[in-house]
């Protein structure tokens, strides 16, 4: 298929690719290339969202000394033609794509903004199935939550579904993710309310209601909570770094 791409250059050592048709409307996949310092190899598009190059040095640079690195590099970013990453979670993939495309970020706040999205990517692609092995369970768990993720299904019916106990599911989700399916989900509701907070162009009431909380002074106090600032702190520093 023919995509339109939008290219974001961030910095030497690291491009995206952002698709402009309505490739979102289906189920989105991202691919991460990793490659080596002094190559520049062509990105193989195909019928992707999210398409990033990325050098093995700013991959060290975002990751500095984490075990992350270890792992993504130790799959041959050495080689001629690097690592190739492919991310298959399109909630997530959809997400990330659309944070990009309505971004109101400029200059530098936005090369902080795009980075961290390639975190996100990165870290997904250590997390899925193939990646994690006898935690798959964990990762379906997660995909599950993300469908809906203010009425998102219950561990009594993610047990029955997946035919696994709710106590070994809760144990795997906490050894893969380092948290307790509530927590994780309360965790999961407030980073995706500070990027909407951040974004700048959703009201503070209509975040808190997409995120699941019946009343915005309950959203206030988490977010607070989480962050150690009101979101209308946050939004209005946001405003004030962006020239």
């Amino acid at each position: 298929m023919d995509v339109s791409f939008q290219h974001l250059n961030v910095g030497r050592g690291l491009d995206i690719l952002l698709a402009k048709s309505d490739v979102l409307t289906g189920s989105p996949q991202a691919v991460i290339h990793i490659q080596p310092d002094d190559t520049e190899n062509a990105v193989d598009i195909g019928d992707i969202a999210v398409a990033i190059r990325l050098s093995a040095a700013r991959l060290r640079t975002l990751l500095g000394n984490a075990p992350m690195a270890d792992s993504l590099l130790s799959g041959g970013a050495s080689a001629s033609d690097g690592v190739h990453l492919r991310i298959n979670n399109s909630t997530l993939v959809r997400r990330i794509a659309q944070d990009i495309r309505h971004s109101s970020y400029k200059d530098t706040c936005l090369k902080l903004f795009l980075q961290g999205k390639v975190v996100e990517l990165l870290v997904e692609s250590l997390s899925q199935p193939e990646a994690v092995g006898e935690r798959s369970n964990a990762v379906t768990v997660r995909d599950l939550l993300l469908v809906d993720p203010v009425s998102p299904p219950s561990m009594t019916e993610l047990s029955r579904l997946l035919g696994v106990s709710q106590r070994r599911l809760s144990n795997e989700f906490k050894e893969a993710f380092g948290m307790r399916v509530p927590e994780w989900l309360a965790d999961w509701r407030l980073t995706r309310g500070r990027d909407l907070v951040m974004e700048g162009s959703t009201s503070m009431a209509e975040i808190a209601a997409s995120l699941g909380y019946a009343h915005l002074s309950t959203f206030t106090a988490a977010f607070t909570k989480r962050f150690g600032a009101p979101p209308t702190r946050l939004r209005a520093g946001s405003a004030e770094s962006s020239p």
